[in-house]
């Protein structure tokens, strides 16, 4: 049925149960559903027995999850994939499957289940629960880092094609990449542009995983720099790239990087900042609730227009143009005030 022809009661009782639909789609990730039925549809009973699963209660998950378009019942006890289960598939291109898991773990699930500690002090509900800030808690944490760094891996494919298309670097000689992870961005980057020297900047730890290789055949034109982005960045960069950094800190801590940034900055360098924006209006879009999300988590927030021009100013820099890519992501350019 038509949302829009629901009554009032109906449609809120569809957008209460999307807790429970996300949780199932979590379930459904993390014991890798999806690439059960690879070969095309299967009957539950073998699913189950596959997976180690309870054949009843699996057979609800996938009824359920079928009824919103994730996964498909053919005929009755017997599944099929869908375009929506395939997303997460384990070996998919660009998989959500990382994503799926990281956002339905104890760590982020229990921080939501707190948002009303947000809305009442304007303090992340993660620190609240787990005693601590949520980046201390991944250095603390080695699996939960692993599994944030695969989930934003994963997130990046289809951004990282938009946003090597959407810029031109053919007059820029070196591009440091600031938090730039296993090096993806910066790669595709290079390897679209053979004249460019890149720099990957992260911390020690996440450099000594991206030099490893972690499945990702880096060019040769990139070179390694460990540190924090509070302290020392790297000089001599023509282009400072920050893909979804900013959004991760609050505006005191957001303004902090980019203070360092402009340090590092010459007269002629330039800053780019790759983030979702919030758009105006009442549409839905995902942005708002990530807002949500970054407010409960690590206590970042998603940003209007406006509010990226302000904190970039704040900063001793200037926006210069915002630029849209083919994904939801945009790409904000900016340089010395």
């Amino acid at each position: 049925m038509n949302s829009q022809s629901q009554s009032p009661t109906a449609s809120v009782f569809q957008l209460v149960a999307g807790f429970g639909i996300f949780q199932a789609m979590y379930v459904a990730a993390k014991f890798a559903l999806p690439d059960h039925l690879s070969a095309g549809p299967k009957a539950v009973e073998d699913i189950a027995r596959e997976a180690k699963l309870h054949p009843q209660s699996l057979y609800r998950l996938l009824r359920a999850l079928a009824s919103v378009g994730v996964f498909a019942e053919v005929t009755h006890g017997t599944f099929r994939n869908t375009a929506l289960s395939e997303t997460f598939m384990t070996n998919a291109s660009g998989s959500l499957r990382p994503f799926l898991i990281l956002a339905g773990d104890p760590e982020f699930w229990r921080s939501w289940g707190e948002l009303r500690h947000s809305i009442q002090t304007g303090s992340p509900a993660f620190e609240h629960v787990y005693g601590m800030p949520f980046f201390d808690y991944l250095t603390s944490n080695p699996e939960m880092a692993r599994v944030f760094d695969d989930a934003m891996a994963s997130r990046s494919a289809a951004e990282i094609t938009a946003m090597s298309g959407a810029y031109d670097f053919s007059d820029t000689k070196r591009v440091i990449d600031i938090g730039g992870g296993n090096g993806a961005l910066l790669n595709a980057i290079v390897n679209a542009f053979p004249h460019l020297e890149g720099v990957l900047f992260d911390l020690p730890h996440v450099i000594e995983r991206a030099q490893s290789s972690n499945g990702i055949e880096l060019s040769p034109r990139i070179r390694f720099a460990g540190g924090d982005f509070f302290g020392e960045i790297p000089e001599g960069g023509d282009v400072y790239l920050l893909k979804k950094i900013i959004h991760d800190w609050p505006d005191d801590r957001a303004r902090e990087i980019l203070r360092r940034c402009r340090h590092a900055m010459s007269p002629q360098s330039r800053l780019l900042l790759i983030e979702l924006i919030v758009p105006p209006g009442n549409d839905a879009t995902f942005t708002k609730f990530l807002d949500l999300w970054m407010m409960v988590g690590p206590g970042g927030r998603e940003r209007t227009e406006d509010e990226y021009r302000d904190l970039l100013n704040a900063a001793g820099l200037s926006l210069i143009k915002v630029i849209p890519t083919r994904s939801p992501i945009s790409v904000i350019e900016a340089v010395l005030a």
